[in-house]
């Protein structure tokens, strides 16, 4: 057999390998994530570069505890802005008629209970958007088993120890109906599969307020333990139950009720994406990006995220330890 001589290869001989530059690979940015209803929102992660000081807090005085009760009264009763303002100084001023400076310190403590209002919507509207829900429920306490404090405090304790030992996740607050002005609780709840208590059966009963025959879903095991209940199924993802969402935080800023949360439920997760996630860019003070709707998954980066995983990001992205 004959010696065939191999000939050298030029770069020009090769133009497919030679030619063109590898692309070159882009590592995925860390993202803040969260749900505003219709979309997952993106916001690039930055590390902050600052050290917190820690600021030893005013005692509270007696003029606080005062304007916390009178605004709480007001707004139970319904009155907002100006009426409301005009309540609490008459309530104040009996007490503490020479105050220095009230109307300043007026102003100051409404502002601020404004935007701690509008902080407290924020946060419980990304995480009922965020997470995902299975029932919406309403508990009203039977008079012949609880009275209003024993309700509040059995009631969160029967939840705590659900969501402990079978897995419940829940977000709701007490309110008092308009009609009767008896106590209730109205929340979002996430029941795995297989860990409900109780029996639900079908119940058909007479809506005094809507004056009409409704349907209804009562639990055996809240029957027995508070009274009467609704667990109303919901079908649809959490991107779909907006009129739910609306439905509980109209009574936020109406009695100044606590939220009850179960704890574990984030508002917003923390995970790295590459370009081809993002769908689209738009700029709210700061670049901010609307994902794809399959880019998250719900039982990989939600269900499973811990608030503890928030402050490990500030670690993992810190540069000094990325070599």
């Amino acid at each position: 057999m004959n010696n065939v001589a191999l000939m050298p290869c030029k770069k020009a001989d090769l133009p497919f390998f030679f030619d063109e530059p590898l692309p070159e690979r882009k590592e995925p940015k860390p993202y803040r994530v969260y749900h505003d209803g219709g979309h997952y929102i993106a916001i690039p992660f930055k590390r902050k570069n600052c050290s917190y000081v820690s600021v030893e807090k005013e005692p509270r005085k007696d003029i606080d505890m005062l304007f916390d009760s009178l605004y709480y009264a007001g707004q139970r009763e319904g009155l907002k802005n100006d009426d409301l303002k005009d309540f609490i100084y008459d309530g104040i001023i009996k007490l503490f008629p020479n105050y220095p400076n009230i109307d300043e310190w007026l102003e100051k403590k409404m502002a601020r209970e404004k935007n701690n209002y509008f902080h407290r919507l924020k946060r419980f509207k990304r995480k009922a958007n965020l997470n995902r829900w299975t029932y919406f429920v309403t508990v009203t306490y039977n008079g012949d088993k609880h009275d209003e404090a024993s309700f509040r405090k059995k009631l969160r304790k029967c939840l705590s120890n659900l969501h402990t030992r079978r897995g419940w996740r829940y977000m709701g607050v007490f309110e008092y109906s308009p009609e009767e002005h008896r106590l209730h609780f109205h929340a979002l709840v996430y029941v795995p599969h297989g860990q409900m208590l109780g029996k639900i059966t079908e119940k058909t009963d007479y809506d005094t307020r809507n004056e009409r025959m409704r349907i209804t879903h009562e639990n055996s095991f809240f029957v027995e333990a508070f009274g009467r209940n609704d667990f109303e199924e919901i079908l649809c993802s959490a991107v779909q139950n907006n009129s739910l969402i609306g439905y509980l935080t109209k009574y936020l800023g109406k009695t100044g009720e606590r939220i009850v949360y179960s704890r574990g439920i984030a508002s917003e997760i923390f995970i790295r994406l590459c370009d081809d996630d993002i769908a689209a860019k738009f700029i709210n003070f700061v670049d901010m990006y609307v994902l794809f709707d399959d880019i998250v998954d719900w039982e990989r980066d939600v269900m499973r995220f811990t608030p503890r995983q928030m402050s490990l990001w500030d670690y993992v992205c810190n540069p000094a330890f990325a070599a």
